[in-house]
Order: C-alpha cells, then structure tokens, then sequence
C-alpha cells in the first residue's frame, strides 16, 4: 500500500532535516505501561546517563492505548500489541517500532535425586493449584503412583514476579497455600540441595545451570508438547512458556525528532549491554532478537514500513489461490475471517495439487501457490520463461505421529518400510499379527486405530510408500477422538494409532499412561518425532508447507490483506491448530518486517506512486491486563 512508502520517505526526511539544536536538545523523554518493564527501562536509561525519563504506570493495556492516541515516546507491555491496538495506532498516524527487550523467566529446581527430569503442565497444575493445598503431598502427584517420596514444596512470595508467572500456569486465583515461602532465592536453592523431594519455584539465570547440587527440570507445556529446558531461545520459540516477555514500543517520528530517545533506543538495543539487563534480574533476549531490533531500528528498516500494516475494510478485487491441499483449512480460515467485512472481495481457492498450482501461478492465473516439497529449479522453468518473477516463504511442516503400546519393544522404532506394510491397503486381513511385518517381531496380535481414508495425516503416513501415495487399509477400527484412541492404545498390547501433532500435544497433555511415541527409521537411524525434527524433515512422515507468491500480486491491496491476516498475532492459533510446525509466534514479526518489505517493493515495481489508499482498523475491543 502506499502509505507504508509514505511513512517510509517522511521518517526519511525527518531523520535527514533535524536541525542540530533540536538533535541535541535535553526534551525528556516519556514513557507509559506495564510496572514490570517499567524498572528496566528506567535502570537502562541509567546507565546510559538518560536522566530525563518520565515514568508513568499503568498497565500493558492502558499504555499502549495512550501511546497509539497521544505524543508519547515509549510505551511498555508484558505482551504484543493486540490487532485493535494496532489499529488504533494506525488511525491515529502513529508509526512504531515494536522491540522485545528481555525475559523474565521461570524456573523449576529439584534435588538431585528428583524422580523425574520434566515437569508437564498438567503435573505442574496438580502440584501448585488451590485445591492441591494439603492433598498434593507427595511425588505420586507426577504420575509416578507408587512413589512416596514427600513433596517439599518452596514458592516465591505472593507478588514477587515468580509468582505471578507461576498463577498463570495453573487453574484458580493464586496458588496453594501450604507450602513454604522463601524471601531469598539462594535459601530456596540452599533447601532443595539439601532436602530430598523438594521443588522451588525460582528466577531462572544461566549460573543455575551449572549448580551441581540441585537439578534443573525441564517444562512441558501442554500447547507445545515438548519438554524444554528454560533459555531465551526457548521462550522465543514457544518451547517454554513459563516465562513473561518484555516489550517496549517506539514512537518512530518522536524518535527522530529527539535524540535523547533515539539514544536510548540505541542503548536499549546494544547486544554489548546485556549484563546490564541481567542485573536486572531479566534475561536478555537471543542473538537473532538482537538482530531484529536493531533491523526494526535501523533506518533501512523504514523503507519496509514504520508501522504495521493494515487491513482496510471494504475490500474489493481477488485473491487466487492454488497448488497442494497441505494446507487448506487455513488458507479457508483466513478467506472467511476476510470476507465477513468484506462482502465485495474474491477469494479463489483451487487446490489440484502442486504441479497443476504452479503451472497456473507461472502462467499469470493465480497469486499465491502452496507448495508440499521443497522447490527445484525445474520447478520455476515456466514462470522464468513467462518472465513471472516470485517470492517464497515457509509456513511451517506437517507430521503423522505413530502411537505405540508402552508394552512393545518391538515398536519403539519402525522403519518406513514396516510402516508401510502395516497400514497400505494390501495388508488388510493379511497382516494380522506382527510377526506378519517382521519375521524377527512377537507373535502378537495386531490391533490397529484408524482415521479417516482421505486424511492428510493418512497420507503422510504413507508418503514413504512411492510417489504415488496407496490407499490406506480399510480393516481399522476408526474413531476421530485422538484422546480415546491413545487410551485405546494403551490398554491393548500388540495396539497402533496415529494423529497429526496438534493431537498429540492433547495425548501428552491429558497424561496418557502406558503409551509410546514410535520413532521412525527413514534409512538413516531411528528419528523421533519433535519440533525440529520434523522442520528439518529428518522426521521421514513429515511434509512441508510453503508459500509460493507472484511478486506483482504483492503490489495488490487484496494479496497484501490476505498474507497479512494469514501472519498476523491473532490469526497464528489457527495455524498451529492445524498441526503446523516450524514456526513460532516470536517469528511473526520478523515475517511481517519482511511482508512490508515485499510490499513496498512490489509497489515500486508495479503500481503508480499516485494512487494513496488509507488504511482502516477494525473495531476490535483492546485487550486489557494489569501488567
């Protein structure tokens, strides 16, 4: 759109026309929001000798609204801003630069001899929730029934940060009340290394890590799956969720007007400065959130736009869509969340499998091709030949989990051939028993859960097959309820199932006994399935999902609104509702840096530098927090 090269060539200006009076002058500099990154700001303008900050706090939600409706400076939250507060920011020609500044950052510490090495979501509701006060005395609540070892329980004080990250974790107001309460983190640690069962509930920092008398546990979230060690890394990634991020908003044109700001800025923002970000108590953000903010502050960064782009209402046009089938379901769900305020708007969606997709993106008749494998060059030979010049990028990756009886040790890993001959249509009422599939397995019989015959995770369960994907056998017994077929599982020796990764995150969350994830031998060794398994493709039944766009549809308000509602904050739930994999929701400003980026340039490309189209914000209410 052209106001993202408007703002582009007046920030340009304004950096370039600042009068060296106003550059050096002493203006204050204000700032609004959330009490807990407020003392950061404050301590890092400190050090950088910025004596001139005003301080006000009043929360994530109220700072945010005053900056996108006032002249404010900086505005600080424990969150992104929602998609209404983006909005609002944009009505009211507020350009901003959204920075991630640090963690603070939960962390589970044990005695040595802690009975188990992850603490799930689940177990870590059953252990800290109200009810769990006077019930939950033991380590028989981590699942482990037959173990008595007493549970010595150590929280941070009822307002202490810790605290609050830990409330947010488990069901109910607060958390429960029998347990001790340490006022100094080192005598939490000094209690866990010498008491056998006990668990605090401490600020992370990386000397943890090396304390040998005391063992750091990994957590699970229930949404994630995985188990995950506590870093900046892994919070960034959503593979630890017990954490509380810091955010600090610039006003970009009151940044170029007053260097006391962009001073700041830049100091904030110095990778150098991190040890004074830990003095803090806050853990610094990653190298790559390093890079970010300095891209996001840089001047380059505003030729891609200073403020998020926005989806006007009233769209008209179309928007043509194409290739595989991989991901469908949300490519459907963001054509319908467009057009329900945008009645006149086209959205085509004709899924005929790659190969078709791309000879019609090539031949000028589509926008926007997904793709299920990587790209060759042979790939683009049409659309170089038509002079069609593209842009890819990555929506993440698919996967088929097997599910095993926890009994079967032949099943632990499954080479892609065994798979293949268990569950191809052929084998139906001939491989019954699974000596059937290897001479060298039990006589056991075979008892397999199905889904449906047209699923994609049927498919790639049985991609490895050849290049023509088989039916599946049609003998199963088939039920859509993941929950009831891992449970099924588990209580049938000889029993197999399979789902998609969002359906496993529910199995392990519901804390599925007697059950085992079957790893995959692919010809290179046994692979299990995990997040970066399956982004790298080492996992064999995975499948990957990508984008490829025609650079001159990314000059067009109908393209740009549809891949920015695909990548926006709020919609990403959806995609990773879908199983996706690869991408996190901390990517999402990186990805929408790079949209701007693809759109302005596209608009120089192709359109007239004339023809200014306004940006609408819809009228979602903004969330509220007391952060």
């Amino acid at each position: 759109m052209r106001y993202i090269i408007r703002w582009a060539g007046l920030l340009s200006l304004l950096l370039l026309t600042i009068t060296p009076a106003l550059a050096q002058g002493s203006e204050s500099i204000d700032v609004i929001g959330s009490g807990i990154v407020n003392p950061l700001m404050e301590a890092l303008a400190q050090q950088a000798e910025q004596e001139s900050l005003e301080i006000r706090t009043v929360g994530s939600a109220t700072g945010i609204d005053k900056f996108c409706n006032g002249d404010i400076d900086l505005a600080t939250a424990i969150r992104p801003m929602s998609a209404a507060e983006r909005a609002i920011c944009g009505s009211n020609d507020v350009a901003y630069s959204e920075l991630l500044i640090g963690h603070r950052i939960l962390a589970f510490i044990t005695h040595p001899d802690a009975p188990l090495e992850c603490l799930s979501e689940s177990q870590a509701q059953a252990i800290l929730k109200p009810s769990a006060s006077g019930a939950a005395t033991d380590w028989s609540v981590s699942g482990e029934t037959e173990n008595d070892l007493p549970l010595s329980l150590i929280l941070p004080p009822n307002g202490h940060i810790e605290f609050t990250i830990a409330d947010g974790l488990v069901p109910g107001d607060g958390l429960r009340r029998d347990a001790r309460t340490y006022q100094d983190a080192n005598d939490a640690l000094a209690i866990v290394g010498e008491t056998e069962g006990a668990l605090a509930l401490v600020g992370w920092h990386e000397s943890l890590d090396l304390m040998d008398s005391i063992a750091l546990l990994e957590y699970g979230s229930g949404e994630l799956g995985e188990c995950a060690l506590p870093s900046a890394e892994n919070v960034e990634q959503e593979k630890y969720s017990a954490a509380l991020s810091m955010y600090v908003y610039v006003n970009r044109l009151r940044m170029a007007s007053n260097q006391q700001v962009f001073d700041l800025m830049q100091f904030v923002t110095d990778e150098a400065n991190q040890a004074l970000i830990r003095l803090s108590d806050v853990t610094p953000p990653s190298d790559a959130t390093y890079e970010l903010n300095v891209k996001l502050l840089a001047d380059d960064a505003s030729s891609a736009g200073v403020t998020d782009f926005l989806v006007p209402s009233g769209l008209s046009g179309s928007v043509t869509i194409v290739g595989a089938a991989n991901a469908a379901n949300v490519m459907d769900r963001v054509a319908s969340a467009l057009s329900q305020n945008n009645a006149s708007l086209e959205i085509v969606q004709e899924f005929a499998g790659r190969a078709n997709g791309l000879a019609a993106l090539c031949r000028g008749e589509a926008d926007i091709a997904l793709v299920d494998a990587d790209l060759t060059d042979g790939d683009l030979e049409a659309c170089t030949a038509s002079g069609i010049a593209t842009v890819p990028t990555k929506l993440g990756s698919l996967a088929t989990i097997l599910i095993g009886n926890a009994a079967d040790e032949h099943a632990r890993c499954l080479s892609a051939n065994q798979i293949n001959t268990i569950w191809r249509a052929e084998s139906a009422e001939m491989v019954l028993n699974w000596s059937d599939v290897d001479p060298s397995f039990p006589d056991l019989g075979m008892t397999l859960f199905g889904m449906s015959l047209l699923d994609q995770t049927t498919d790639i369960l049985l991609q490895t097959a050849g290049q023509v994907i088989p039916p599946i056998r049609r003998d199963t017994e088939r039920d859509f309820n993941p929950l009831y077929r891992a449970a099924a599982v588990g209580n049938v020796p000889g029993a197999l199932t399979y789902m998609d990764w969002t359906d496993y995150q529910r199995v392990l969350d519901n804390g599925q006994a007697d059950i085992q994830v079957v790893e995959v031998d692919a010809g290179g060794g046994c692979v299990a399935p995990s997040s970066a398994n399956i982004d790298d493709g080492s996992y064999a039944l995975s499948r990957p999902a990508s984008l490829l766009i025609r650079q001159e549809s990314l000059s067009d308000i109908s393209a740009q609104s549809f891949l920015w509602t695909l990548f926006d904050g709020e919609n990403w739930p959806n995609v990773e509702q879908e199983g996706f994999v690869g991408l996190a929701a901390l990517d999402l400003p990186r990805l929408r840096l790079e949209l701007q980026g693809w759109f302005a340039e596209a608009e120089a490309l192709f359109s007239g530098v004339d023809d200014v189209s306004e940006p609408a914000g819809d009228s979602e209410n903004p969330e509220d927090d007391s952060g």
